[in-house]
């Protein structure tokens, strides 16, 4: 008698829409319940029986259902799921396959089926790239399953760590097919000899990809002649051809941890345009020349496509050696000597130029990882920055400012790197924070501006609390096809057209380049495709991120108790994020593993400092001695313990 009763179906209806609802993301826990976060201060508990029809990270709405005083939420509504294309480990359950998504609890899986691209035979252990193409909350759904597109690894790959960041972030795990191989006919005409020039070249044992070559001489007056003789692989791989639409999409070469995928053909990047040390080779070079106290003579600048040959591949740690120890320089060309002292001079010359310029970073550390055999780490070796690296950055950057100048005063238009300091948004925060530690004479439109950026800058790159502070306020860098500032560089405008071999942006400013020598036209770079590059360098930094944790992890992880020295970089709510100085592992340390008295220890974030009982014991930039506490090989998390609680 109660089918199809309107006043019953109407009464539902009416309960329905007097229950609390409420929406917000999922968050599941490994022994099978859940709850959903509604904002930072509000969850819900989730039962084990409604957990079924949602995922790890889903946004869903729903009700609040009230049992015995006790509240919980029923999902019904997906908004988003956080399963859509994801990759995961295959299982058998019953003999039917299932995949594991990583990042979700271990006991979570979903059916699935290959689809008819995957032709390898999958097994228990292989990593796969999947679809979500059924959800239980969906309509006319009653469960998980998900299609497989693309294998991705098995389990016992010793690469299997960056085959699977690859995957996750949809990067190539090959270079590109080497179709054939020759400079276009038109590449050949009007290239100057310059086979005679004693260019050298400055890189890493290891370097394949020599992308440029240098020579250096000084006339009697004082004058530095510098020639920068740049890889030109334009010279091959022609506009809108095959491999230039391959790099089109990739933008970048893609440098992993002891792992790199060329953005282009191997036999191009490491071969037939790199520079390498007695062969003839294809090149753009770049002359200046510069007065005695550094100043680039723009005027007298030339661009040139020529043949070269490199009289000899240096490292940096030999010429570090022999400018800084007077070791003996690997190479019996006779003019390096000389080459490399009048270098070393024009590096300190241009450095002093920068500091009242334009500005100068502080010299970083680089760390690298040294693996095993099956691709394990042994150890990770620190790598200060020394003489022969800051030689090849100050030359780099006289021929960018060379091909900026060009570009600007030439062509009008190019591929420029930009940057515009301080984001708008945090301009009152940034006041405060210079009026509380007394710098004055910056109003708002000041600290916008590029001359009040770089005055800033100068002021406060020797305090690195406070430049550690106002670090998070600036703006991403970004690129443009005009010229536009800088402020990071202290230059008006900044292009860059020396790693050809590795950079898209810098392909397409050699090209230009060209057609204006050659009296050719000339086309402006597509805005879509500045947005592909920026899009594609976060990616990049996102991987190469994933895969130094995990390798800092795994290193760590039988390092449980062992001391290191720390440099606080971030300070938040709950602790500090903390950089281990000598290996470059980033870590977290609690306020509970500064301070043993919870409730004395206090973190204030927007000042940048910890403190206890009321007093700062701890800022941003502090050097601090601590011991790995925990290793969290599931989420590459770090955990961290001040060594004792007196600062020392």
């Amino acid at each position: 008698m109660f089918q199809n009763n309107p006043l019953l179906a109407q009464l539902k209806q009416e309960l329905h829409e007097q229950t609390p609802r409420v929406e917000g993301v999922i968050r599941a826990h490994e022994k099978g319940f859940g709850f959903l976060d509604v904002d930072n201060k509000t969850s819900y508990f989730i039962p084990i029986a409604k957990m079924k029809t949602v995922c790890n990270g889903d946004k869903v709405s729903g009700t609040i259902i009230n049992n015995n005083d006790k509240e919980s939420f029923e999902p019904e509504l997906l908004i988003e799921s956080a399963l859509q294309k994801f990759i995961g480990k295959i299982g058998f359950l019953e003999r039917a396959m299932v995949i594991y998504p990583e990042n979700m609890p271990a006991n979570f899986c979903i059916r699935c089926k290959a689809n008819k691209q995957v032709s390898e035979k999958l097994k228990e252990g292989d990593w796969v790239v999947a679809t979500l193409v059924s959800h239980p909350l969906e309509e006319d759904k009653n469960s998980f399953f998900a299609e497989i597109s693309y294998f991705i690894t098995d389990s016992t790959s010793p690469y299997q760590l960056w085959l699977k960041t690859l995957a996750r972030y949809d990067l190539e795990q090959q270079a590109p097919p080497a179709e054939t191989l020759e400079i276009d006919e038109s590449e050949m005409e009007n290239r100057e000899d310059l086979t005679h020039v004693n260019f050298f070249t400055i890189d890493s044992e290891d370097t394949d990809d020599m992308d440029d070559a240098i020579a250096l001489s000084q006339d009697e007056q004082g004058h530095y002649q510098l020639m920068v003789a740049i890889a030109d692989p334009t010279a091959y791989v022609l506009p809108d051809s095959q491999l230039d639409n391959i790099a089109k999409v990739r933008n970048f070469t893609t440098y992993l941890p002891d792992f790199n995928i060329p953005m282009l053909p191997e036999a191009l990047a490491n071969k037939l345009c790199s520079l390498q040390a007695f062969q003839k080779r294809p090149a753009m070079v770049c002359k200046i020349k510069l007065e005695p106290t550094g100043d680039i003579i723009f005027d007298d600048i030339a661009f040139i496509p020529a043949w070269i040959e490199s009289k000899a591949k240096l490292s940096y740690h030999n010429v570090s050696d022999f400018l800084e120890n007077s070791s003996e320089l690997l190479s019996d060309n006779a003019t390096l000597p000389e080459q490399l002292g009048l270098l070393s001079n024009l590096e300190k010359i241009r450095t002093n130029w920068r500091l009242t310029h334009a500005l100068v970073f502080k010299d970083n550390t680089d760390y690298r990882f040294v693996l095993d055999e099956n691709r394990q780490v042994k150890s990770i070796i620190k790598q200060s920055r020394r003489i022969a690296h800051r030689i090849v950055e100050e030359v780099m950057v006289i021929a960018n400012q060379a091909l900026t100048w060009h570009l600007k005063n030439n062509i009008g238009f190019g591929i420029f790197n930009i940057h515009s300091g301080f984001d708008p948004k945090y301009i009152e925060q940034i006041l405060k924070i210079l009026n509380d530690n007394g710098i004055t004479g910056f109003d708002k439109d000041a600290l916008l501006s590029f001359d009040g950026y770089m005055r800033l800058r100068r002021q406060i790159d020797n305090n690195a609390f406070l430049a550690a502070r106002l670090r998070k306020f600036q703006s991403p860098a970004d690129f443009s096809t005009v010229p536009k500032p800088h402020f990071g560089l202290g230059f008006e405008a900044y292009a860059t057209w020396t790693s050809p071999i590795r950079k898209y942006g810098d392909m397409v400013n050699h090209r230009l380049i060209k057609a204006y020598i050659r009296s050719q036209q000339l086309i402006a770079p597509d805005q879509e495709q500045l947005k592909m590059m920026n899009e594609r360098r976060k990616i990049l930094r996102y991987a190469e991120r994933d895969i130094a944790n995990n390798l800092y992890a795994q290193y760590l992880a039988d390092k449980i108790g062992e001391s290191y020295t720390a440099e606080i970089i971030d300070i938040n709510r709950g602790g500090a994020r903390i950089r281990l100085t000598d290996i470059g592992a980033f870590a977290f340390m609690p306020l509970s593993m500064i301070h043993e008295v919870r409730e004395e220890i206090s973190s204030i974030p927007d000042e940048g400092v910890i403190t206890i009982k009321d007093d700062i014991c701890y800022k941003l930039a502090d050097t601090i001695p601590i011991l790995i506490q925990q290793v969290k090989p599931e989420n590459q998390s770090i955990i961290a313990k001040l060594l004792t609680n007196i600062k020392e």
